[in-house]
């Protein structure tokens, strides 16, 4: 069966939604998993698109796609339909499965049945056959909004949760905060390798700024929680260690890089309770996570991405030569099975085989140093001139995140930064110091004071909302 541990225990928990009051063992969930993939047996196989929450039939329904050999969109079920509608109209699905009133109601679909969930079919000829290998499809920039998608094999994704298992180290009696987006590539990452090593998942579909989010962590005793930076920095303000299960031992973060000072106190705070801090590095492309930073050598290594994760191979291309040489600062290129077969805009793409032959160009620059640990500098787009200087903005965006949320984006020889914080904050004096660190006129530097950043489904800044307010 598909992600199933090596040491099956089909007693042992698998799925607890301590809200739905909902239990599944490994052994009920490959049942009503089964059960699913014959439903789709009858139908010829095509393209589906699945309709996420935090929540068990979506968990069903995306291990029965995979047991009937069907690719599978992964969408945010609560998206508005005016970001939805359009990609369904670019991939034609032969099937949609989700909540009820996120289905499309109108022709030409028509309600099939399906067990655990709604779901409908589409009536009319079927679209060109995907390739018989493609089994997942995400969104690479984790909005639902994007038609650009990451073809990825079944094999690349058991090989990312086999890896992440063994890089975190995740035993059988681990129960996973499933908190993160089942439709974003960290979220769905969590569950698999929790999955692959016979772990547990709580599913929980409240904001971490909630005190149901953190009773249903408590009640469900878990282990570990996922985050991305800007989580992270809105747990920094909270009474966190009154809020965390006695349980919970192990924090990881991926999606982006948290600045210094958030990434101190999140793992002395881990370290006090006897417990464990990973930084992660990752990519949709990859499946999710391609690196890892140990928990014993964050302190030593504190801002690196870490090491390649198992069966991975990490290298710096300079000037169209990768290598390992330490030191030498290029565009990050990845290797490994869990490497996407290639993008894909439309329905025909669906049929293209393998076109990147397990080898990633990540848009990224960093430097291996002589231990192997990946240093990130910035992503290469990610640079603009002021004044004929070069500068890249995810380090200014670093140093703004060390006092508060912030984003920053490239006017004409300026730089926006927009900041979510009070009033406390001199953003007049932040921007003198940044330009002065940056050697450029103060007027070429200009921060803005926003209630809320705005986010993608995934927790990741919405780099276009934040042009929209330029």
């Amino acid at each position: 069966m598909f992600l199933a541990p090596a040491r099956h225990a089909d007693s042992a928990l698998a799925l607890l939604d301590p809200v739905a009051r909902i239990a599944l063992t490994h052994g009920e969930l490959r049942e009503r998993a089964d059960e699913g993939a014959r439903a789709l047996a009858l139908v010829p196989r095509g393209l589906a698109v699945l309709l996420c929450r935090n929540d068990v039939p979506t968990v069903v329904a995306w291990l029965a796609l995979v047991e009937a050999g069907w690719p599978v969109l992964l969408l945010d079920a609560d998206a508005d339909p005016a970001v939805t509608a359009p990609l369904l109209a670019r991939y034609v699905p032969e099937v949609v499965i989700g909540p009820a009133e996120s289905l499309p109601a109108a022709a030409p679909w028509r309600r099939i049945a399906f067990p655990g969930a709604p779901a409908v079919r589409r009536d009319g000829p079927p679209g060109p056959p995907p390739h018989p290998e493609l089994t997942l499809l995400l969104s690479t920039s984790g909005s639902t909004g994007s038609p650009k998608l990451a073809r990825l094999t079944r094999a690349a994704v058991e090989a990312n949760a086999r890896s992440i298992t063994e890089a975190l180290g995740i035993a059988d009696h681990e129960r996973a905060a499933g908190s993160l987006p089942l439709h974003y590539s960290y979220g769905l990452s969590v569950l698999n390798s929790h999955l692959v090593a016979g772990a547990c998942v709580v599913l929980s579909r409240d904001s971490v700024v909630t005190e149901r989010f953190w009773a249903t962590l408590r009640e469900g005793e878990c282990t570990s929680f996922a985050g991305v930076p800007y989580t992270y920095q809105m747990l920094d303000r909270l009474a966190l260690d009154a809020l965390l299960p006695r349980t919970l031992l192990t924090m990881t973060q991926a999606g982006g890089k948290l600045a210094e000072p958030f990434l101190r106190r999140a793992a002395e705070r881990m370290e006090a309770r006897g417990g464990r801090f990973f930084v992660m590095y990752g990519a949709t492309e990859a499946t999710a996570r391609m690196a890892c930073l140990p928990a014993e050598a964050l302190w030593r290594k504190i801002g690196s991405a870490g090491r390649a994760i198992p069966g991975g191979r990490l290298t710096v291309e300079v000037e169209d030569v990768r290598s390992e040489e330490a030191d030498r600062t290029g565009e990050v290129v990845y290797e490994g099975p869990n490497v996407m077969m290639g993008y894909a805009t439309t329905r025909d793409d669906l049929c293209r085989g393998d076109e990147l032959g397990g080898v990633l160009r990540t848009g990224d620059l960093g430097r291996l140093d002589s231990d192997g640990f990946l240093w990130i500098a910035g992503r290469s787009k990610r640079i603009a001139k002021l004044f004929g200087l070069r500068v890249n903005l995810d380090e200014v965006e670093n140093v703004l995140r060390g006092y508060a949320p912030a984003g920053v984006i490239a006017g004409e020889d300026r730089l926006l930064g927009f900041v979510q914080a009070g009033e406390e904050l001199d953003l007049a004096g932040l921007s003198v110091e940044l330009a002065r660190r940056l050697r450029v006129y103060p007027r070429a530097v200009l921060l803005r004071r926003v209630g809320a950043l705005p986010l993608l489904a995934n927790g990741k800044l919405d780099y276009r909302a934040l042009e929209a307010l330029r």
